[in-house]
């Protein structure tokens, strides 16, 4: 922000102005008088929601500030621009790479022993429609290619069905994890390292809750799709569908996709939220332990901000 100071049949008035680039340079202002003001907190949040209003229009925030939230919009518009001027070819040769490496990223961060070449095939053979594959890895990879695919091309909006679904794809060779169907056992949440396999105190809904904490879910995400900002919407769908933990394994997995479900629903890209894996699960088992979504949220936002643009 700065002052600008503006000469008018010989009498000085004031503006405090900010440019924002976005597609084009735009150039926002308040008026001040014909002095500037002392203390110029009062012009400067006047300011700052004028440019949020005109970006962002009415959507609707918790954890993050305007300033955050205006930093992710221009790299969602930067991204947008830069897509825009791709070929159809080019285009779909991006969708490619961002889908391959989410796939290759989200099984290997599972402990799935996928290499991006897997990954790689498993997109062609999706795209080719290919069955009868013999190499369980490759069958598990292409799970995860056409879920994201479901998440990609689904209506805006999500119901209890879809989440039962989007398991069932994903994990459908994991016949005794039971895909598609929600627990019906108690579920733990281990802290993993190198050293040991710790239980954290934090324990997810009881079984006979999960359809109901789903349901709940469904709800709040349905009633702001398209009020809440895009960021909190994919942050908070993520954090708390991990929270409940519906299924008996694939919740990170889950989680994941979701979050870009939300992303892809607000006109946001995708974003590969667990590379590298130590910082997100990091975050994700800390805002789960202390009950306290900000963490979560904010590391989020600046994953967005860094990666995206």
């Amino acid at each position: 922000m700065r002052t600008r100071k503006m000469m008018v049949r010989g009498s000085a008035y004031y503006y405090l102005e900010e440019t924002i680039r976005l597609e084009m340079p735009k150039t926002y202002s308040v008026f001040l008088g014909k002095t500037i003001p002392k203390k110029l907190k009062k012009s400067k949040e006047k300011l700052e929601h004028k440019i949020y209003s005109d970006i962002l229009g009415k959507r609707t925030w918790i954890y993050l500030s305007r300033r955050q939230l205006i930093e992710a919009e221009k790299h969602n518009r930067r991204q947008k621009a830069k897509v825009t001027r791709y070929g159809k070819a080019r285009q779909d040769e991006q969708d490619e790479v961002e889908a391959i490496d989410f796939v290759y990223t989200t099984l290997t961060t599972e402990g799935v022993p996928i290499t991006r070449q897997d990954a790689d095939l498993a997109y062609k053979m999706a795209e080719k429609g290919v069955r009868n594959i013999r190499d369980e890895n490759l069958r598990v990879a292409l799970g995860m290619v056409k879920g994201l695919r479901q998440v990609k091309e689904s209506k805006k909006g999500l119901s209890r069905n879809f989440i039962l679904q989007l398991h069932g794809t994903i994990m459908s060779e994991y016949g005794e994890k039971h895909p598609g169907k929600f627990r019906e056992k108690p579920a733990k949440i281990y802290l993993r390292s190198s050293e040991r396999l710790e239980e954290i105190a934090f324990k997810p809904s009881a079984p006979e809750q999960v359809t109901k904490k789903i349901e709940a879910l469904v709800d709040w995400y349905n009633k702001n799709v398209n009020r809440l900002n895009a960021i909190e919407l994919a942050a908070l769908l993520h954090l708390r569908l991990y929270e409940i933990h519906p299924f008996d394994d694939g919740n990170k997995r889950m989680s994941r996709l979701l979050l870009n479900k939300a992303f892809f629903d607000s006109g946001y890209p995708i974003l590969n939220i667990s590379r590298p894996p130590e910082p997100y699960f990091d975050t994700l088992i800390r805002s789960v332990e202390n009950h306290d979504e900000k963490p979560f949220v904010t590391f989020v936002w600046q994953k967005f901000v860094n990666d995206i643009g």
